[in-house]
């Protein structure tokens, strides 16, 4: 399945703008840009599950990429 960029942001109940910042700050490494018309897969479903639930339970961005650099893609 495949969602817009709105339809992401609905999902995880953040506004497009979050999800874009977390792209240019390359927490979710299946994709690395929004472009008009982009459309998220599963991949980047999971990239953007492990992301929000790490910043819902108060890690911060810089915490995330640093994480993010220690995952195997």
């Amino acid at each position: 399945m495949k969602l817009t960029l709105n339809e992401t942001a609905a999902k995880f109940n953040v506004s497009p703008d979050v999800i874009d910042d977390y792209i240019k700050n390359g927490l979710v490494p299946s994709k690395p840009q929004v472009t008009v018309g982009t459309e998220f897969d599963d991949t980047d479903m999971y990239w953007m599950e492990m992301v929000n639930c790490f910043i819902e339970n108060g890690s911060s961005l810089e915490d995330v990429k640093q994480l993010i650099k220690h995952c195997h893609i």
